[in-house]
């Protein structure tokens, strides 16, 4: 006699379909809380350390070469450094979108569900190279606008108080550079972070950079502020991973006796505030080691907040467009 197939079995088999592919260790296709969210950033990133590492590695290479042309620019001219630079920046920026545009489509197949093949996520991120671009280009000079903007403020609030005010009042000329670093920074994050959103909508929906920008502002709306939390919140966690691992190199760093060297304390701040030399003539061994260590923790960390930001952006559509419904559907189809 058959059994009878009821509606427990049919909700046993959609979870089934939605359950993690044990393989790629991917998430459920499911909204997820914060904490949820974070669990499954450190679960993606430690299954597949190596995948996500070798993409960013990119990163960091790039970014070598850029530190180093500090050093290689001494005795040259305002005009010759202009020329060397101009095309250095944006070489360089234009790498970073390829490499972390890579990672990010690399992340998006991983929660997916379908194995990482580093082949294929770069030759995505060529194919849609001027289309990711593009659009990352017309965010960073909306974002720098914003950035001089909010500087150009700040500096005419300075002149409003009177000299004498800000004299009897010493804790402006701490507040003020305060205030305006920690609203930088926030702005600088929230542009990032819908700068990943916009990567993935041009990856996942194959938009134009136009239809990709608009996109990303239908999928924040209505939840911009648990987005802006969540957003600075990975960022913060990033940030703070980072500094620990710049301190435990730090530490060591200290008894080394190398010239140049500062206490812990003094260390530590060079690294995290990238206080170092960009001369020739002020470099030494140790500063060059805090450059390298700068540069592989930024790469180290880089993955978490990007698979943060992929998932944030999958649970925006899953919450607004039943995304995991459609991705159910489409399953069952094949």
């Amino acid at each position: 006699m058959p059994e009878q197939f009821d509606g427990s079995q049919a909700s046993s088999i959609v979870e089934q379909d939605l359950q993690p592919n044990l393989k790629n260790d991917s998430p459920k296709l499911r909204a997820m809380g914060f904490g949820e969210l974070l669990d499954a950033v450190f679960s993606l990133y430690r299954a597949h350390f190596w995948s996500f590492l070798g993409i960013v590695s990119g990163y960091f290479i790039v970014m070598l070469i850029g530190v180093s042309i500090f050093f290689l620019d001494d005795g040259l001219g305002r005009g010759a450094k202009i020329i060397i630079w101009v095309p250095a920046i944006i070489t360089i920026f234009g790498i970073s979108v390829l490499v972390i545009s890579a990672l990010i489509f690399a992340v998006a197949e991983v929660y997916l569900g379908k194995p990482i093949r580093t082949r294929v996520v770069l030759g995505q991120a060529v194919r849609l190279f001027w289309r990711c671009f593009v659009g990352s280009l017309i965010l960073g000079l909306v974002g720098g606008l914003l950035l001089v903007c909010l500087l150009i403020i700040f500096a005419f609030l300075g002149r409003v108080f009177p000299r004498s005010f800000v004299e009897d009042n010493l804790w402006l000329t701490t507040a003020f550079p305060l205030s305006y670093l920690l609203i930088a920074a926030c702005i600088t994050v929230l542009f990032v972070g819908y700068w990943c959103f916009y990567i993935l909508a041009t990856y996942m929906e194959a938009v134009s950079v136009w239809d990709g920008l608009k996109r990303c502002g239908g999928l924040i709306k209505g939840r911009r502020w648990r987005i802006i939390g969540i957003v600075i919140a990975i960022f913060l966690i990033a940030f703070v991973i980072g500094v620990i691992l710049r301190a435990t190199f730090a530490f060591p760093l200290t008894f080394t006796g190398f010239k140049g060297i500062g206490n812990f304390l003094e260390n530590i701040q060079w690294m995290v505030l990238w206080m170092l030399p960009t001369t020739r003539t002020g470099l030494r061994i140790s500063y060059a080691l805090m450059y390298l260590i700068n540069l592989g923790v930024d790469t180290f960390v880089m993955p978490i907040w990007v698979i943060g930001f992929v998932l944030l952006y999958f649970d925006q559509r899953i919450r607004k467009e039943g995304f995991d419904i459609e991705m159910m559907v489409a399953r069952q189809g094949e």
